[in-house]
C-alpha cells in the first residue's frame, strides 16, 4: 500500500529543489534499488530517470535605498503573521550618567505577539555591584501603554538616587498584561 505522505514529500522536495536550483530549469528524478525517490540537478550515473521541467524563477527586484528607512517607521504590513499571546521585547536600551546622582534610561519596546499588550511598563532595578545590594527599584511608564501586535513605543526616564555615585548595575525588564 502506498503512503499518502509520499506524494506530499515528492512535492516538497520538488519545491525545495526548485528554490535551490533557481538557475536550472530541469530537475531529474529517479528511484534507487531500495525504492527511495531522489531529485537532483544532474542525472545519476545509471538507471531510469524522469525529468521535470520547472518554470524559471524571476530575479528579485531590489528595493530602493529609501525603502529601508521608510520600513523602520511604518507599521508592519504582515501583522496577520504575528501569532500567539502578546510578547513585548526590549531593544536599543541605553543607560547614561547625566550628573553625579542622576541616570537616564531609554530604549524601545515592541509587541511581537499576536494579541494586544496592555499596561506595558519597564521595571528598573539598580544594584551596587560590590555588595549586590538593591539601591533603586522603580518603574517607567510606556506611552502608549497598550501596544497592538507589531506596534513599537519608545521610552526615556531619569532617576535621581545616591546609588548612582560610583559603579552600578541596572536591569531593565519589560512587563505587560
Amino acid at each position: 500500500m502506498r503512503s499518502i505522505a509520499a506524494p506530499a514529500l515528492t512535492m516538497i522536495a520538488l519545491v525545495a529543489l526548485a528554490v535551490t536550483c533557481a538557475r536550472s530549469a530541469t530537475v531529474y528524478r529517479w528511484t534507487d534499488a531500495n525504492g527511495t525517490v531522489h531529485f537532483g540537478d544532474a542525472p545519476p550515473a545509471r538507471g531510469q530517470v524522469t525529468t521535470e521541467d520547472l518554470p524559471d524563477v524571476p530575479t528579485p527586484i531590489p528595493a530602493p535605498p529609501h525603502a529601508a528607512e521608510d520600513s523602520r517607521n511604518a507599521r508592519p504590513a504582515a501583522v496577520a503573521t504575528l501569532q500567539g499571546p502578546a510578547h513585548v521585547t526590549l531593544s536599543d536600551q541605553k543607560a547614561e550618567a547625566v550628573s553625579g546622582d542622576v541616570q537616564s534610561f531609554r530604549g524601545k519596546v515592541k509587541n511581537e505577539g499576536g494579541t494586544e499588550a496592555r499596561d506595558v511598563t519597564i521595571d528598573v532595578t539598580v544594584t551596587e555591584p560590590t555588595q549586590g545590594d538593591e539601591c533603586l527599584h522603580d518603574r517607567i511608564d510606556i506611552e502608549p501603554s497598550t501596544l497592538a501586535p507589531g506596534a513599537e513605543a519608545s521610552f526615556e526616564a531619569q532617576f535621581q538616587s545616591p546609588c548612582f555615585h560610583g559603579e552600578t548595575q541596572a536591569e531593565l525588564r519589560v512587563e505587560w498584561r
